[in-house]
């Protein structure tokens, strides 16, 4: 279902959203926006959403398109959705805002499993201020492209904390609750470093084996995450929530995570770190 042909259309799509998104970037008036949540919006956001969701609409294949940037579609109605599209525009708004580049276009394909719970098949994951695309899902590999260059295969590396621990942390959304994670690891791990990453790319970075795992106690929602667990997956790595099982979607009214975490290396034994008794100590 997934071929050549629709990864081409998505990562076209993807970086059409990126161009729109450049063209606003630098410009004096953001047109920024709060939503209720407080987390700020851009003209940016706003016409990306436009540019994907005109070019999912034109693809063959028709699914309904669940998006931040648009009207949310019920639970109710949701919950049928064998196949959907998830969508953000623009992750990582306040990076956008701040100027530092990292943020990116997220698109992901979902599908109901028997579980009654949907979880990504594939997605994309763009770059626009590096000009940078990744890609995947769990049973198609993960891939990276930088401007025209070749396609490169991605992989994690091994965990070896013996050497070095590198976690990733969100760049503007830290909490207490993470700090104290941190220092958790670091009881365990000396040789750990916390390195603030903007955006979906703190899991493209897992995939590409430039960290080793990336905890996330604090809000985010579906969107956030979906595209870039395809990546993750189909690297070989892992996004667990809070029990340690795959991280799933599509299953309760709100559409906002709970914790997770990424790890890149999927031999080891992560829950001796990542458990309920843990998460409610924190």
């Amino acid at each position: 279902m997934v071929d050549d042909k629709l990864i081409e259309s998505l990562k076209q799509i993807a970086q059409q959203a990126g161009e729109t998104i450049l063209t606003i970037y630098h410009q004096e008036d953001l047109g920024i926006q709060h939503k209720s949540d407080k987390t700020p919006v851009t003209v940016a956001d706003l016409k990306a959403n436009e540019v994907i969701e005109k070019g999912l609409q034109a693809l063959d294949l028709q699914y309904p398109i669940l998006s931040e940037e648009s009207v949310h579609t019920g639970f109710q109605e949701r919950r049928k959705w064998a196949r959907y599209w998830l969508v953000d525009p623009l992750d990582g708004t306040q990076e956008f805002i701040n100027g530092n580049g990292q943020f990116t276009v997220n698109i992901a394909l979902m599908e109901k499993s028997e579980d009654g719970r949907s979880y990504p098949i594939f997605g994309v994951v763009h770059e626009p201020a590096e000009n940078t695309v990744y890609w995947g899902g769990r049973d198609l590999g993960a891939f990276k492209q930088i401007e025209d260059r070749q396609v490169v295969s991605i992989a994690p590396r091994p965990f070896q904390p013996e050497q070095e621990t590198v976690a990733l942390g969100s760049r503007s959304y830290g909490t207490e609750r993470a700090t104290a994670f941190a220092e958790k690891l670091r009881t365990l791990y000396p040789n750990l470093e916390v390195r603030p990453v903007g955006s979906a790319l703190k899991s493209c970075h897992i995939a590409e084996g430039l960290a080793d795992i990336y905890p996330r106690l604090g809000p985010t929602s579906e969107w956030d995450t979906a595209a870039a667990q395809a990546v993750v997956e189909g690297a070989g790595g892992l996004l667990l929530d809070p029990h340690g099982k795959r991280f799933s979607y599509n299953f309760k009214e709100s559409l906002l995570n709970s914790d997770f975490l990424v790890v890149g290396d999927s031999s080891q034994n992560w829950l001796k770190i990542w458990n309920p008794i843990i998460l409610i100590g924190l």
